[in-house]
């Protein structure tokens, strides 16, 4: 089934970011949303563009450096071990790839790894991508 182009605009979202967050009776793990700006992606098609604003491609090695959602007293994701971490591209298509590393095209609704360290390193929840332009379509 084809889905929506992703686009460096919008958000990734995902919820519960479950974080251990400071109480007077001491660390509590609590639920969070975690959001991350596509408009600060990093990695992109930047040879690759939708629309009259000429905005970039998402592909599966785009990632958002930082994320927000976690109260100021978050101490740490509980399986991250992080606040505010990375948001990383994690699923594409499988057909429609980009550059030399056949990488994958993101799309509406991919998977993403969010509150994450590194590139690498799983997220502290999974979320998806909430960016989309309309009238392209990707296949799987």
């Amino acid at each position: 089934m084809s889905k929506p182009l992703a686009i460096a605009k919008g958000i990734a979202f995902a919820f519960p970011d479950v974080c251990l967050t400071t109480t007077p009776g001491g660390p509590v793990p609590i639920p969070y949303p975690n959001i991350a700006q596509l408009s600060q992606a990093q990695d992109v098609a930047t040879d690759v563009v939708t629309g009259s604003a000429k905005t970039p491609v998402l592909i599966v090695d785009s990632n958002v450096s930082s994320s927000t959602g976690s109260s100021p007293s978050a101490t740490a994701g509980v399986t991250s071990g992080t606040t505010q971490g990375m948001c990383v591209m994690a699923q594409g298509s499988g057909s429609v790839v980009y550059g030399p590393q056949s990488l994958g095209i993101v799309r509406f609704g991919d998977q993403t790894e969010q509150n994450t360290t590194s590139k690498q390193a799983p997220g502290n929840v999974q979320g998806i991508v909430l960016s989309a332009f309309p009238t392209v379509l990707v296949g799987d």
